[in-house]
């Protein structure tokens, strides 16, 4: 029996309405387990914060191994608060660690390098710095400018006369990638790697460098602690009352909280967490044969 144009439009309009009906039931579906999968996450995150930070039920923390005199060097002044806030906490905190400051700029971009300079010693007094620890450069041939890479043999040369001068064995700075590709941030890795490379680096120095993230990590907050706490091997977390300390210290660089960076500081995981990598030669031959 053959079917007319009417049927047929029928029978293919019930078909489509089926098919259609099943989808959106599929996708209802999806969407609902995943709001309750992202639900239960940031739970077990914010029971983790917790847990680490407040209850101390589990350890978070992986230090670096015996720092006692620490150096670390930035780019330009509000790094050691945007960047470095965890770990810089971490090392005034010990008695035992002194720990130093050496910024290759004064932000200069802008015209504003003298500002900035005072600005990074008002906030350095507030994160535990002694200001007599803190050196900071003005070089014409080391501009504020995130397209510029900076001198190799000149940044290399002034980082190994501060190793030198207060016989540093533990410094920390940015990966290759500098958290967010200036290259003024990572012309100071470079340097590194060139003095690692030249077998200048003092035997008794161990560098450690700052890992990099992905976009989605980088404002993932403490959503991130899971991830960073399954990857990273030395990792800094800092308490509630350790992020208000850090929040007022960058509040010292008041030229520079526009308003991308107050959101910054809301959300970025460098103001909550740090995570660090050891820095071997291995790892510096194979990121330079990458690059070539």
């Amino acid at each position: 029996m053959s079917l007319g144009p009417e049927s047929v439009l029928t029978l293919g309009t019930n078909f489509f309405k089926t098919i259609f009906a099943r989808v959106q039931e599929y996708a209802r579906e999806t969407v609902e387990h995943l709001i309750l999968a992202v639900s239960v996450y940031i739970l077990v995150c914010i029971f983790l914060y917790f847990s680490i930070s407040r209850w101390k039920i589990i350890g978070f923390k992986k230090d670096v191994k015996n720092p006692a005199r620490v150096l670390i060097v930035i780019a330009h002044p509000d790094d050691e608060c945007m960047f470095f806030g965890p770990t810089v906490l971490n090392f005034t905190k010990q008695k035992e660690c002194q720990v130093y400051l050496m910024c290759l700029s004064t932000g200069n971009n802008y015209g504003m390098g003298r500002t900035r300079k005072k600005e990074l010693y008002k906030a350095c007094q507030v994160l535990g710095i002694d200001e007599g620890s803190i050196v900071v450069y003005n070089h014409s041939n080391m501009p504020d400018q995130m397209g510029v890479m900076w001198p190799i043999e000149l940044v290399s040369k002034l980082i190994l006369n501060q190793i030198e001068t207060y016989s540093i064995n533990t410094l920390i700075t940015f990966d290759k990638h500098g958290v967010s590709n200036h290259m003024n941030h990572c012309s100071i890795y470079y340097a590194i790697a060139h003095l690692s490379l030249e077998k200048k680096l003092p035997s008794y120095c161990s560098v450690y460098v700052l890992e990099t993230v992905n976009l989605l990590r980088k404002y993932w907050l403490l959503l991130d602690i899971p991830v960073s706490f399954l990857l990273s091997r030395i990792r800094y977390l800092v308490t509630s009352t350790d992020r208000a300390l850090l929040h007022r210290a960058m509040r010292q660089h008041e030229s520079q909280l526009v308003w991308f960076r107050r959101l910054y500081m809301l959300f970025s995981r460098y103001m909550l967490i740090n995570s660090l990598q050891l820095m071997e030669l291995s790892d510096i031959e194979l990121d330079l044969e990458i690059d070539d």
